[in-house]
């Protein structure tokens, strides 16, 4: 469904319209849409089909847009849960740049959002960048010096990071599109790792707004059912912990690269969802450990993983401490 919001005047002086178009819809709009984010590769475009379609239960999908001359030529996409959320697909056709259109979207999607209940909501930018002053502009703050990774807390991330991740209980679920605007929380927390998931790209504090897309839509390159589990609190409804294996194309698909990461007080979740990766028996495991999470340690000498070495990590992870990043393996299980 597309609503109006309000008529606006762009710097150029030209008269367009802020609207929002939230799923299912099938008008003109959304045909319009598909258009104009028809340039995201094909896991982003599935994500762009699931939220127009509204067959997202529990995912609130918004599309913030600005429409002049009957077309839509502007857009900034939300996708929430629980007033957690992926902020993304920032977008202006080329002949309308430079006319303010992103700034008017951002002060009415986060007006909205605000009123709403919004709780935390993640975004991924080129650091120092226009866009990074811009949400700047509206509350989001960088989540470590000079990286394009950006928060925004309507409470503060201290106060949110408390309430989210408190003792619960938990439930394990095969990785899904619900999941996907809520892991953000997860990934970007305050957290000793800095390699947190790293086959969904996650290296330092950044989002999984891609990476998770992966191990979702059905146009990846991970095939296998069971690749990624997370444990759910029954409380806040979020991820408390993730498990992932990737095939390592490198090894010529005989090893998998396995990720595990959690919330503090959460690690005892990682074993379980270990076990529900279905790794094929034929294949080693291989994991790393961040220097500065070394609980993960006793983790995988429980999973009968053992160290077999170590290696440098870019210095750009660990400015003011160590590189070593630890090596563990795990045979194949007859």
């Amino acid at each position: 469904m597309y609503q109006k919001i309000q008529n606006v005047t762009l710097k150029s002086n030209e008269t367009a319209e802020v609207g929002v178009l939230s799923g299912p819809d099938t008008s003109n709009v959304a045909s319009q849409m598909r258009t104009l984010l028809g340039h995201k590769g094909p896991a982003f475009f599935w994500q762009v089909e699931q939220s127009l379609s509204g067959d997202t239960p529990g995912v609130d999908n918004r599309f913030y847009i600005i429409i002049k001359d009957g077309r839509p030529v502007a857009n900034i996409m939300t996708v929430t849960s629980m007033g957690i959320g992926v902020f993304g697909h920032v977008f202006t056709v080329p002949e309308e740049r430079r006319k303010g259109a992103a700034d008017i979207i951002l002060h009415h999607l986060m007006d909205d959002f605000t009123k709403r209940g919004g709780r935390a909501m993640y975004l991924g930018t080129g650091y120092d960048s226009h866009p990074y002053h811009l949400y700047a502009k509206y509350g989001f703050k960088g989540a470590q010096p000079e990286s394009g990774a950006m928060l925004w807390f309507a409470d503060g991330q201290e106060k949110f990071e408390s309430e989210v991740f408190r003792s619960a209980p938990t439930r394990q679920e095969e990785l899904s599109f619900k999941h996907w605007p809520t892991l953000p929380a997860l990934a970007m927390m305050k957290h000793p790792a800095m390699l947190r998931i790293l086959s969904m790209h996650v290296t330092s504090i950044s989002s999984t707004e891609g990476g998770s897309l992966d191990f979702i839509s059905p146009s990846s390159d991970v095939k296998e059912k069971g690749a990624a589990w997370v444990s759910v609190s029954e409380s806040s409804k979020i991820p408390m912990a993730i498990a992932t294996r990737r095939c390592n194309e490198y090894f010529h698909e005989r090893v998998d690269l396995i990720d595990l990461l959690s919330a503090p007080g959460f690690e005892g979740e990682l074993p379980k969802l270990f076990e529900k990766l279905q790794s094929p028996p034929a294949r080693s495991a291989l994991c790393y450990v961040d220097p500065f999470w070394t609980a993960k340690r006793d983790i995988l000498k429980k999973l009968g993983f053992e160290k077999t070495g170590t290696l440098k990590a870019a210095l750009r992870l660990y400015p003011k401490g160590s590189s070593d990043v630890e090596i563990w393996m795990r045979a194949p299980q007859a």
